[in-house]
């Protein structure tokens, strides 16, 4: 059974509850509103009745009984369609008195003969000649003596209510019939409206998982609700996996293009090893390609397992000015064999919450690709700043610069524009700017770059300057981050 048919199933089953309690307390209320109108008027009646009442004693009518009662007459009381019988106590047994009644067959018996001899008033239902009544049955005490002679029946016909109710009743259950009839239906038409964006989810689902297209979305123009939600979160996983198999694509791609120029080299560095025997020229060539490889590789593991977070960057209060003194003396190592200028720049202590291995290798990347390009007799200057509570580092060059149109796509896995290819020959594969960006967007950062052709270009790192609330929460953002990073099992409980 599907969900909208459960759904609608259940509320209609929930109404159905609803309707039959409230037409049960409704026909209840009803009825016994018009019994109690019923016994008011009866009980009024049977009140005048005993009260205009005569009870005469036998010495003045001359029966064999020790009294007679004579009843008035109901018009007078102004009391049609109500039946009187009177009954007298004559040695243990009732006698009939007297009657205010038209219809012949109900003088034989008692209306209730059941509640003769009750001293209290007593309302009851009873059937007589096959026709429902309803009867107070009241005592007759004679006056003075305060003895109990008898009892009067008073009744009046319940055809009237009968027929009330059973009108009611009728009308109930049709009303009750074409509620529960409409709310089925409309439950269909609400359930199949609500859950249509559920339908659309699934179909596309099934259309992704046929064709491959990850780039189909839905679209979604009601409010943003649950289901809103849901459209919302189900585009942002479209978009995640377009973006994660385009990334494994390109990946491919490029790996494949850059383990292709070392791998020539060395099986053409090995052919000639085979011809011509090994010398020191060819093994260095090897070596180097090796290495070329190796750190290829490397590169590509830990970009890798960023890109699903299995890499974390385990931060601590960190002198960032100490990180780039050492990173400063690591870089004039690397320019010594060119005609290079490198020197600090505005120089101000900052401390902030990161990792000095991570923050080195990024100081490393961005100074030897300006030393890369820039060409002897230029300068390359490093300079690191407190500017409103962000530590600003920054690398700078007037070496060649970089296009315009290139700019946007610098921190681009193996992206290098044609003019760092001309200089750069095979030295470098495009990911040290990726690698750099990575590791300060973990640490809270971010990195920009400003270039012109021939002008130089600077690369500026900002991130926020070490406040005493990440020691706080330092163990628990890596316990955190540990069981994001753990794979999740998600249940759906129906």
């Amino acid at each position: 059974m599907t969900i909208r048919k459960r759904l609608t199933l259940s509320y209609a089953a929930l109404l159905t509850t609803i309707i039959i309690f409230f037409g049960v307390v409704t026909y209840g209320v009803m009825r016994f509103t018009m019994i109690s109108n019923i016994d008011s008027g009866l009980a009024e009646t049977a009140s005048l009745i005993v009260t205009n009442s005569r009870i005469l004693p036998a010495t003045q009518i001359g029966t064999s009984t020790p009294f007679e009662i004579e009843l008035p007459s109901l018009n007078l009381l102004r009391a049609p369609g109500v039946y009187v019988q009177a009954w007298a106590i004559n040695d243990g047994y009732f006698e009939f008195k007297g009657a205010s009644i038209t219809a012949a067959a109900l003088l034989d018996n008692p209306l209730d003969p059941n509640a003769l001899g009750i001293d209290h008033d007593y309302f009851s239902n009873a059937t007589v000649a096959g026709v429902e009544m309803r009867v107070l049955t009241k005592p007759i005490i004679q006056s003075g003596s305060g003895r109990f002679v008898g009892n009067i029946q008073v009744a009046v016909d319940l055809h009237t209510v009968n027929q009330a109710s059973e009108t009611l009743l009728i009308v109930m259950i049709v009303l009750s019939t074409v509620a529960i009839v409409g709310s089925w239906i409309l439950g269909m038409w609400f359930s199949h409206r609500a859950l249509k964006p559920i339908g659309e989810i699934t179909r596309t689902a099934a259309s992704v998982a046929q064709t491959n297209d990850l780039k189909t979305r839905l679209d979604w123009h009601g409010p943003y609700d649950e289901l809103g939600q849901l459209v919302a979160v189900f585009n942002q996983m479209m978009a995640r996996l377009e973006h994660l198999f385009s990334v494994q694509q390109r990946f491919v791609a490029d790996i494949s293009h850059e383990l292709r120029t070392p791998l020539t080299a060395i099986n053409g560095n090995l052919e000639l090893m085979r011809m011509y025997g090994a010398d020191d020229e060819t093994l260095e060539a090897l070596e180097s390609e090796a290495k070329r490889m190796a750190r290829l590789v490397n590169d590509l593991l830990m970009l890798a397992r960023a890109d699903y977070g299995g890499v974390t960057v385990d931060r601590y209060p960190l002198d960032l000015d100490t990180v780039v003194m050492e990173a400063f003396q690591q870089i004039r190592v690397l320019a010594k064999d060119r005609d290079l200028t490198v020197s600090l720049g505005q120089f101000t202590p900052v401390r902030i919450y990161g990792n000095a291995d991570r923050m080195k290798q990024v100081i490393l990347n961005l100074a030897s690709n300006a030393i890369k390009f820039t060409p002897d007799g230029g300068e390359v200057i490093i300079g690191l700043e407190n500017i409103n509570d962000h530590a600003v580092l920054w690398v700078r060059d007037t070496g060649i610069g970089i296009c315009e149109e290139d700019l946007p796509r610098v921190f681009d896995r193996f992206f290098q524009s044609e003019t760092s290819r001309t200089a750069n020959g095979s030295g470098g594969f495009g990911l040290g700017l990726s690698i750099a960006k990575w590791i300060v967007e973990a640490h809270e950062g971010v990195i920009n770059v400003t270039s012109k052709p021939n002008q130089g270009t600077t690369f500026t790192v900002t991130i926020p300057v070490y406040d005493d609330t990440h020691t706080q929460d330092h163990h628990l953002n890596r316990d955190a981050h540990k069981r994001a990073t753990r794979p999740r099992i998600a249940i759906i409980r129906r």
